[in-house]
């Protein structure tokens, strides 16, 4: 889908067996990512909580969010591995969409706990819909980072099932002809 500022993503839908529906998004256009997600966003839809409340990582809606140039870590267990173990590290920077799934970042972030180290969880594009999942992936004492000045202090997660995208702020996000599950299983 073309998004309002010119530039694309890749927009994902998972249809559970219950009809419950789930969305997920790439703006590196990596379906792997938006399949994860939307994955993520249906099972948290059809428990009827929202994807934070559920990792149990934190209590409070509210995540600080702030400008941080520092490299995140390459996508690489081993390199995490070292990063963590090496006292030169106050916090972990970890790109979630680099990563490619929620399992791998909750691994990190338990890991990361183990060693008294919080994680910044990188939004790359500064998207609202980035800074949505990492604020939906935080847990206690970690933060969302930009590259850039961010709009607030803090973001707040939604109380609303799913994974707390607010999808009516990219106007195509409603345009997409989604195809009709039913039409698979025939």
């Amino acid at each position: 889908m073309r998004l309002a500022s010119g530039a694309e993503a890749l927009a994902a839908r998972v249809v559970t067996q219950d009809g419950v529906h789930g969305f997920g998004f790439s703006l590196d256009l990596e379906p792997a990512v938006a399949r994860d997600m939307a994955g993520w966003d249906a099972y948290a839809k059809s428990r009827g909580a929202p994807l934070w409340r559920m990792l149990a990582r934190r209590t409070s809606p509210r995540v600080p969010v702030e400008r941080d140039e520092e490299p995140a870590l390459k996508p690489d267990w081993e390199v995490a591995r070292r990063a963590m173990a090496e006292p030169r590290h106050r916090v972990l920077r970890v790109d979630p969409f680099a990563w490619g799934s929620l399992e791998m970042v909750q691994t990190i972030a338990a890991a990361a706990a183990e060693f008294g180290m919080p994680l910044a969880l990188l939004a790359p594009n500064a998207h609202p819909w980035e800074i949505a999942w990492c604020a939906a992936l935080a847990g206690a004492g970690d933060r969302v980072i930009l590259r850039r000045d961010p709009p607030a202090p803090f973001v707040e997660s939604s109380e609303e099932p799913g994974i707390g995208v607010s999808w009516t702020l990219e106007p195509g996000f409603a345009r997409i002809a989604w195809l009709d599950a039913s039409v698979l299983r025939a």
